[in-house]
């Protein structure tokens, strides 16, 4: 078949032509090289972890029934079940998750698209607060329509009380520009700050969407990867949505948590994430009515269950994790303290650090890049980095309130973290004449 020409491009659809010139290309290079000390040691540094020892056993016992559809299109009742004995096992909810409690679907992007779906019409907008994950927006708004709403908080820290009056300062802001405000979404631990919320602000935050009668919806899909920072030995520790008791209040039909084996298993590929809420069968019936574009596959189901029921497993798996991914944080900030680059040192939870380039920059900074500085700070050390084929997120994409803050994975091997860092350092180095 011939290459399209520009004519048949032409005859995209508005939405389809948005679609094609929105593709993330950087990131796309990114997976297509990835760093391997032997095989591409002049690949990118992009970190992650995996779990293919347990999977290749899980393939090896597979059921045929693995092979069809399944006896649902939002998840079998025994992955439902699986997962609902893990919540209840690990989240501490204040009620029992059931298996009716939980819609399943093809990883954490499609559960925040079908919450976007259900809770928002075409316009509608969700508040986030700031920094954060940088797909966001666009798994909000990309088909369903639903605007994020970004909260700035200056000064205050995002994860106190104080942060509670910021929300309502944007919540009057969106209803003064005519934007119907329909839930407030958390990323608990958060992304990329790697903190968790205290009691009383989740508390708070419930009264904020009860007095203004709007759902609150918990991604905790970083609730497990919770560890010890010696930094941080007071640090808040991970408390799900799900373990609060709403009575008084907030209408527990405005509270629903998200979860998924991506992060806390390194189970990304297998796609399988999930709704839970436990007092709102209207939005469960509206998942699963698109349910059929969303479905988890059957192999996935069967790998997952098998998984979560191997409870002594999961036990051994999550306490050693949670150990590497502290002692990663460690070696991690031993370098930059090293190299005297300033990071946010609180964290607790999940796999970055974030992290003050502009200290190393404006040390090395050319004359032509100086210029540009003033555009566009961030995007002036992204390519000093690139050009080393180190990838860090920008924090940019993650609608930081000051440029040059980058988010820094250290949850791969020490090999990967050590290269990834090593390049990063290198990136700022004088240039010889």
């Amino acid at each position: 078949m011939d290459t399209p020409s520009s004519d048949a491009a032409c005859t995209l659809s508005q939405r389809g032509h948005t679609h094609a010139t929105a593709a993330k290309k950087d990131l796309q290079e990114v997976i297509n090289n990835l760093w391997d000390a032997v095989d591409n040691p002049d690949g990118f540094a992009l970190m992650h972890e995996e779990m293919a020892d347990y999977v290749k056993d899980s393939i090896q016992a597979l059921r045929t029934h693995a092979f069809t559809y399944g006896d649902s299109f939002y998840g079998s009742k025994r992955l439902r079940s699986a997962i609902a004995q893990f919540l209840n096992r690990y989240f501490h909810p204040h009620k029992d998750v059931k298996q009716e409690h939980v819609v399943t679907t093809a990883g954490l992007v499609n559960c925040l698209e079908q919450m976007a779906f259900a809770l928002g019409d075409r316009g509608d907008g969700f508040l986030i607060g700031r920094p954060y994950y940088t797909a966001l927006p666009s798994d909000f708004g990309s088909r369903a329509g639903v605007r994020a709403l970004g909260v700035a908080f200056g000064d205050v820290d995002p994860f106190s009380m104080d942060a509670i009056s910021k929300y309502e300062e944007a919540l009057y802001q969106a209803q003064k520009g005519g934007i119907p405000t329909k839930a407030l979404f958390l990323c608990s631990p958060q992304n990329p700050l790697g903190r968790c919320y205290p009691r009383e602000v989740l508390v708070g935050l419930m009264k904020f969407c009860q007095r203004h009668q709007i759902h609150l919806i918990s991604d905790e899909i970083y609730a497990i990867s919770v560890w010890q920072n010696a930094e941080a030995p007071d640090a808040i520790t991970f408390d799900s949505v799900l373990s609060i008791d709403t009575t008084g209040i907030i209408d527990p039909g405005l509270v629903h948590a998200l979860w998924g084996i991506s992060k806390d298993f390194g189970a990304n590929g297998l796609r399988i994430g999930c709704i839970v809420s436990q007092h709102n069968n209207p939005l469960l019936e509206a998942v699963k009515a698109n349910s059929l574009f969303t479905y988890p596959p059957s192999i996935s189901d069967q790998i997952t269950s098998t998984l979560l029921e191997d409870t002594s497993y999961t036990e051994t798996y999550i306490r050693t994790n949670q150990l590497r991914l502290a002692d990663n944080y460690a070696f991690a900030a031993s370098f930059l303290k090293q190299h005297h680059i300033p990071y946010s040192s609180k964290v607790n939870a999940a796999f970055f650090l974030w992290v003050d380039l502009k200290p190393l920059f404006s040390k090395v900074a050319t004359e032509e890049e100086r210029k540009k500085q003033g555009k566009d700070l961030s995007g002036a050390i992204m390519q000093r980095l690139m050009a080393k084929k180190v990838f860090i997120a920008n924090g940019e994409a993650f609608a930081t309130e000051e440029p040059g803050w980058f988010r820094v994975v250290f949850s791969q091997p020490r090999a990967y973290v050590a290269e990834g860092l090593k390049r990063m350092v290198t990136a700022f180095e004088f240039e010889a004449e």
